[in-house]
């Protein structure tokens, strides 16, 4: 009986909406993007896409400091259309660099219709790894022209990717948004987690869990891989989503380049550390550790969330619903062992040093008490 209740839903249930379904995947392709010089080797190039430095699409009244640091870079480029369970993609998606060494692509699905037919869309997105392939094909293509840009350029295997369906009308004019969400609250729980079969009570509330409103016209409901935004404007909201996809990705990569930093120092500790071997094994440990925290630094400071209290709270939500914290802690703990491999290996390294010039000085000492007790020479 459940089960024939959530096949009725599925068909065309639920209040008439308008809007766009937003599909945005994640890149690392360096450890760092000259954005200045991308810009000017796109506007150069007649075969590249034209770019745009943008800053954060505020709607609501905040300073001017409230921004990106540095402004990213974006650009729009030709796609083919493809059909997704009877929805069609827009004719362009927008790439966008950010100085850190991340990338993000954005494919926009004009929707229309009921919040049922939502549920196919969410299901073909799901199971679809085409446009995961276009994705990387098209950055793949750009790389080599931005490869200039890019200090040590590699497109890593790692990706993110994140659906936000942004509902500008939900329901008929004048209908109660709280109502309409509590009456829907099972199907939008399942567009939300891209399933077609019935969810639980639990799921459901787990799905949902995670709620922002700024006015009674507008709701934001977050999940760990897709999002509703409801209201007629989110375009800084969209942005921030984004973001934190992007900078997810990077801690994720982040911490698989410590994984590998650590299993490449850590023998060294094993290691007799002697001479210009010693050295050359301290600076490559080193070298590691602040890349890493570098590119750390990089990630975390690249927006300034200061000035509007609203996006603040909406961004911090939205990170904890992203599980943000857990991989800070991680990155940090594993920079923190580095650092105490570092100190170890130069404390082995001093201690060398110390060893021989005490053997030096021992030696000295024992010369000149042999010189005292042995005659010189007469002329």
């Amino acid at each position: 009986m459940a089960e024939s209740i959530q096949t009725k839903l599925d068909q065309g249930a639920g209040p008439a909406i308008r809007g766009t379904c937003s599909v945005v995947f994640c890149f690392d392709v360096g450890l760092a993007i000259d954005l200045n010089r991308a810009t000017e080797i796109l506007s150069r190039s007649e075969a590249l896409p034209s770019p745009q430095r943008e800053q954060l699409q505020l709607r609501r009244r905040a300073p001017k400091y409230f921004n990106f640091d540095p402004a990213p870079v974006r650009f729009l480029q030709k796609c083919e259309a493809v059909e997704l369970a009877g929805f069609r993609l827009g004719a362009q998606c927008e790439t966008t660099l950010y100085d850190f060494g991340g990338v993000s692509v954005a494919y926009s699905i004009p929707i229309s219709g009921r919040l049922g037919d939502l549920t196919a869309l969410a299901n073909a997105i799901a199971e679809s790894a085409d446009l995961l392939t276009r994705s990387r094909a098209n950055l793949e293509a750009l790389l080599p022209a931005l490869a200039p840009t890019i200090t040590r350029p590699k497109l890593d295997d790692l990706t993110e990717d994140f659906v936000t369906y942004h509902i500008e009308q939900f329901g008929q004019p004048g209908e109660n948004l709280e109502q309409l969400l509590l009456q829907n609250r099972a199907l939008m729980a399942q567009i939300l987690r891209g399933d077609t079969s019935p969810l639980s009570v639990q799921e459901i509330e787990e799905a949902l869990g995670s709620r922002i409103s700024y006015s009674q016209a507008d709701t934001a409901i977050l999940d760990f891989s897709s999002a509703f935004v409801i209201g007629s404007d989110a375009s800084d909201l969209l942005d921030l989503i984004e973001f934190a996809n992007v900078e997810l990705l990077e801690m994720r990569h982040l911490d698989e380049v410590l994984d590998d930093a650590l299993e490449e120092v850590y023998p060294i500790l094993s290691q007799r550390i002697q001479g210009r071997g010693g050295s050359r094994k301290l600076r490559r440990v080193a070298l590691l550790q602040a890349d890493a925290a570098i590119l750390f630094e990089g990630v975390n400071n690249a927006i300034k969330l200061v000035g509007d209290h609203f996006l603040a709270r909406f961004y911090r939500q939205l990170t904890d619903r992203l599980h943000h914290p857990e991989w800070d802690a991680s990155v940090l703990r594993k920079l923190g062992v580095l650092e105490s491999i570092y100190e170890k290996l130069s404390d082995q390294q001093t201690n060398r040093r110390m060893e021989v010039l005490e053997w030096i000085i021992i030696i000295l000492i024992a010369f000149e008490i042999v010189l005292t007790f042995v005659p010189l020479g007469h002329k």
